[in-house]
């Protein structure tokens, strides 16, 4: 909100920007966000919780937790590798090319680590995830690939998604992942 006075006596008041700031954002994003129209609470720290004891996604919880705590063990690996996450946050992305080349690039990475895995039930699981702009397409090298089960695969996506409905976050909004045991 911007604030501005005037006085037929008095010069113009115009450095009322940062008066009132609100944690409050009401927006139209559409289907993306799950409702058309929504309120967010912007200073609300969300996080993608999953745990190491859920059998429907214990696989992607522990490559996030070997990501996030002990990278040494993350393929690519180079020597003092961070990964966002837990104190850097992650970011939404929705342009769905994007994710497209975050996920090939993922998959190569795959390939290159473990070879062709075509014809098993494994799928190529990437943290972060390629719907963040965070993703393995960055640059920097700070993401991981794993072979997991295909199915807790898929769970964990689809948790990723009810996360990003649930809290309304939208392209950009950022978001934390807390992994228990």
């Amino acid at each position: 909100m911007d604030l501005s006075a005037s006085s037929p006596n008095a010069a113009p008041f115009t450095e009322g920007g940062s008066v009132y700031t609100s944690s409050v954002r009401y927006d139209y994003a559409g289907k993306v966000a799950g409702k058309f129209q929504g309120t967010v609470f912007t200073q609300a720290r969300v996080e993608l919780v999953l745990s190491q004891k859920d059998p429907a996604v214990n696989e992607s919880a522990l490559h996030i937790y070997d990501a996030l705590n002990r990278p040494e063990r993350t393929f690519p690996s180079w020597p003092g590798k961070t990964v966002p996450g837990v104190k850097e946050p992650l970011h939404r992305m929705v342009n769905k090319e994007k994710q497209k080349k975050n996920r090939a690039r993922s998959i190569k990475e795959c390939e290159k680590v473990w070879g062709d895995y075509t014809g098993t039930d494994l799928q190529c699981d990437e943290y972060p995830f390629a719907s963040t702009k965070e993703g393995s397409t960055k640059s920097d090298n700070r993401f991981s690939v794993r072979l997991i089960d295909g199915t807790d695969n898929g769970n964990g996506g689809r948790r990723l998604d009810e996360m990003y409905t649930l809290n309304r976050i939208v392209d950009g909004d950022a978001f934390y992942m807390k992994i228990t045991d």
